[in-house]
């Protein structure tokens, strides 16, 4: 699974912290966890310009704005 977003330090943590309560089912269990998983995250600007532009384009085209559609279209209503 990958996600790009455009977060704050404290967002960027909390989004984390939410991401583990979801793959352990007991996230204060000793030791590793019985579900193998793991996770991993990249601060934009350690980037290449090249790779940034390529990561912001996506975000840019994944994430519509409230009034927008798929593809860009606004909706009715």
């Amino acid at each position: 699974m990958k996600i790009a977003l455009i977060a704050t330090a404290a967002q960027h943590e909390e989004l984390m912290d939410r991401i583990v309560e979801v793959l352990c089912p007991d996230p204060g269990h000793d030791g590793p966890c019985p579900i193998p998983w793991g996770m991993h995250s990249v601060n934009g600007e350690s980037l290449s310009r090249r790779e940034r532009k390529a990561l912001l384009t996506e975000i840019k085209e994944t994430n519509w704005g409230p009034d927008e559609a798929e593809g860009g279209e606004e909706t009715e209503g």
